[in-house]
């Protein structure tokens, strides 16, 4: 509060706010509250995520229901604005108001939760022990401005924070009757992105992917888990998912007899190996056929453990691969403890590689030390024909990113494979390291 009431005071707004005080209009002050589950990651996790591009986020959501006058933020990813009633509509402490504050805060949702923040912190954050694993929870308060006197400006502010603090509890309470209702059903969806090789020009495996039913809070699959681990849920989330994924799969498979599926490798999964067992078997999909991915994201305090659970996995007939390679000490270790053949590189080395010479190397390098007849190296997270290309000279062979095929609800067949690659153009005996390409 000290933070918001200062700056504003600091800013004098007296002359800005003057012409609507005087014409009897109050201006809204809109406080967007952030929580942490660790305050100690405050400022790091301001560095990570730009809080100077959530503002300007944050100025083009605001401006759909209000006009802005004034704009802030504090250290901690507090935002907060002036703003007045759209076209000078009269908005007085109502329900409309309420309304308004109440989507503006779903809007909200893309703006702290977007495709990029969320790669920001899952890359630099998941990776330590004591990760900041839930994201940035936050909530939306008001309060009119009667004046620019200091006294009112300090109560606007506490007003406005109390009203957050209150829609927050309110918002977590929806959220988790939404969860409840969609464990209850079972609501969940799979959504498949294919991992391709280039030299056969084909499909080499499909990931799953999970969302959340369509036009509800919980679609994104950050958010569905986030409230699941609030609510102590994850265990029976992670079983209902991966049913569902089996589910989807099994009538490709009846086609596609050496189809792939790529399944994430839950922290509740190990728990659960025989019901697995006997859901693909139900399915009519061989052990064989299932890749188990094992992240970062998933950290097991008992590493000797967990690696005891690689062995029984691939011992039982699966294959296991290590996502996220890369992106922190940890998946150094996991390649070289536990038994996989499956490399899955991280996005991180790959953002830019065709400008960046020393990413270039890093990647030549690692097919060298990873190199083994067996081995497959996979690049995830392709976005541009540019990075693409400048793999492909290095001698990567296979891939997976929206650049080649976007996760979707259909499985990608070997034709569209052929047809995305029909232009496609490589000299094998130029690449940098062309073995492994041939292997």
């Amino acid at each position: 509060m000290r933070n918001i009431s200062l700056t504003l005071i600091e800013e004098d707004l007296s002359d800005r706010l003057e012409p609507y005080l005087s014409a009897g209009i109050s201006p809204i002050l809109i406080v967007v509250r952030s929580f942490f589950k660790d305050e100690e990651w405050i400022d790091y996790l301001t560095y990570i995520l730009d809080v100077e591009v959530i503002k300007g986020d944050f100025h083009k959501t605001l401006s759909r229901y209000f006009d802005v006058i004034y704009i802030g933020s504090t250290s901690g990813i507090d935002l907060f604005a002036i703003v007045l009633p759209k076209f000078g509509a009269d908005v007085s402490d109502s329900e409309a108001l309420k309304n308004k504050v109440e989507s503006l805060e779903d809007d909200l949702i893309s703006v702290f939760l977007s495709d990029v923040s969320i790669r920001r912190i899952q890359k630099q954050v998941d990776i330590f022990r004591n990760p900041f694993r839930t994201f940035v929870e936050f909530a939306v308060g008001y309060a009119f401005l009667r004046s620019a006197d200091t006294d009112d400006i300090v109560e606007a502010v506490k007003l406005a924070l109390g009203r957050a603090d209150m829609r927050r509890r309110i918002k977590i309470d929806e959220l988790s009757r939404e969860l409840y209702h969609i464990l209850d059903t079972g609501s969940v969806y799979t959504y498949f992105q294919p991992i391709i090789d280039v030299k056969e020009k084909k499909v080499y495996a499909h990931e799953a992917l999970v969302r959340g039913p369509q036009g509800s809070l919980l679609r994104s699959p950050a958010l569905l888990f986030k409230i699941a681990h609030y609510n102590g849920m994850e265990m029976d989330l992670d079983r209902i998912v991966r049913r569902k994924h089996i589910e989807t799969f099994k009538n490709y498979v009846k086609e596609n007899k050496n189809a792939l599926l790529s399944i994430n490798l839950g922290p509740f999964t190990p728990m659960f190996m025989d019901d697995i067992e006997k859901d693909l078997k139900y399915a009519g999909i061989p052990k064989e056929n299932i890749i188990w991915e094992v992240s970062e994201k998933t950290y097991i305090d008992d590493f000797a453990a967990f690696a005891r659970v690689i062995d029984l996995l691939v011992s039982e007939g699966y294959q296991v691969a290590v996502d996220d390679f890369g992106a922190g000490a940890t998946t150094f270790k996991l390649i070289f403890s536990i038994n996989t053949r499956i490399v899955k590189i991280d996005r991180s080395f790959i953002e830019n590689v065709s400008q960046d010479s020393t990413k270039q190397m890093f990647l030549e390098r690692l097919i060298g030390c990873l190199y083994q007849p067996d081995t497959l190296l996979f690049i995830e997270g392709i976005e541009t024909e540019e990075e693409f290309q400048a793999l492909l000279h290095i001698g990567y062979r296979y891939y997976q990113g929206y650049y080649m095929f976007r996760p979707a609800p259909e499985l990608v067949d070997d034709e569209k494979v052929k047809n995305l690659l029909k232009d496609v153009e490589y000299d094998i005996p130029s690449m940098r390291f062309p073995g492994y390409f041939l292997s």
